[in-house]
């Protein structure tokens, strides 16, 4: 899924401001560098302006294809009537930009902790008509409270930044806050998933319903040294490939997630965990099931069911 017009626009004009190119670019590597190598230790990461205009630049078309793809998996089978949306750790608004793309003209909110992302934003949002309908906070998840509730949250690459000893109460002030949906993504590494891990056994103990993209509310069936990843295809512009040092018109995207209701959901009865293994005449899917780990061979006397699996991907329900 592109960019909304709106928002590929405003990331341009970003470049028509004082800051050169070629520092926004060893920004963008800085930044990129600070979020592989940070270990949950609540370091700020962005702080200066013309690092949130790097970090827009570079990192805003991933976030924004992640939370878009989790949204069509969420609502693949279930109609929550969202009306009021919270971005936690919004950054520069990439999630909020997915959400108002796919609710339309509803209530959004970002809660963000540091003043030049949440200039940025702003400005990001000035000539859409998004702008009408969003209210940037300044706030702080570990110091602040989280003001009302909202019928969805999300959590896009934050937890990871939080200090260990904070998850617990942090993703339970969140939980306090969700009247409906909670949606937590963190990077698709064995770090990021193991924090997911940790989320969804604390919140299943409390009585949240798992949405996805998980099949069941049971024990991860995983063994210890494999995680839960997925991937989306994020196109790129030219800056885009400009800053990535590339000249291919994509990059996948790789992040974990998890998908909460407080109201009883319907889920998928199996989740694509691999790229699907495609052969001439059959496929083959590693999928998670309400029963665990199964692996799932389709061939072309499986008819349209066949067909059909033949154009899922990793991630996707596969439904037999």
């Amino acid at each position: 899924m592109a960019l909304p017009n709106e928002l590929t626009e405003a990331l341009d004009d970003l470049l028509e401001g004082n800051i050169a190119f070629k520092e926004i670019n060893i920004n963008a590597k800085e930044i990129s560098k600070k979020y592989r190598e940070n270990n949950n230790d609540g370091s700020r990461l962005v702080t200066r302006k013309e690092e949130a205009v790097s970090y827009a630049l570079s990192r805003m078309p991933a976030t924004y294809e992640s939370v878009s793809d989790c949204l069509e998996k969420i609502f693949e089978k279930n109609n929550f009537n969202i009306s009021s949306t919270l971005d936690v750790g919004a950054g520069t608004g990439a999630a909020t930009w997915a959400l108002y793309n796919f609710f339309d003209e509803k209530t959004y909110t970002c809660y963000e902790r540091e003043d030049e992302m949440i200039s940025i934003g702003k400005r990001l949002m000035e000539k859409s008509k998004l702008i009408q309908y969003t209210e940037w906070k300044k706030f702080d998840i570990i110091n602040d409270s989280i003001e009302g509730t909202f019928d969805f949250i999300a959590v896009s690459y934050m937890i990871n930044e939080l200090p260990r000893d904070q998850i617990k109460s942090v993703v339970e002030k969140l939980w306090n806050a969700t009247e409906k949906v909670l949606l937590i993504i963190e990077p698709g590494t064995p770090r990021g998933y193991a924090n997911i891990k940790t989320i969804r056994n604390l919140l299943i103990k409390n009585g949240a319903k798992v949405i996805a993209p998980c099949p069941h509310e049971e024990e991860c069936p995983l063994p210890e040294n494999d995680w839960c990843q997925f991937s989306c295809r994020v196109q790129r512009s030219k800056i885009h490939k400009a800053l990535k040092d590339g000249n291919a018109p994509y990059e996948d995207e790789k992040y974990s997630y998890i998908a909460f209701s407080k109201q009883e959901c319907l889920n998928t009865d199996n989740r694509i965990l691999r790229h699907p293994i495609i052969n001439k005449g059959y496929s083959e899917y590693k999928v998670c099931s309400k029963d665990g780990i199964n692996n799932i061979k389709l061939s072309k006397k499986d008819g349209d069911v066949y067909k059909i699996a033949k154009k899922k991907s990793s991630g996707d329900s596969l439904n037999i």
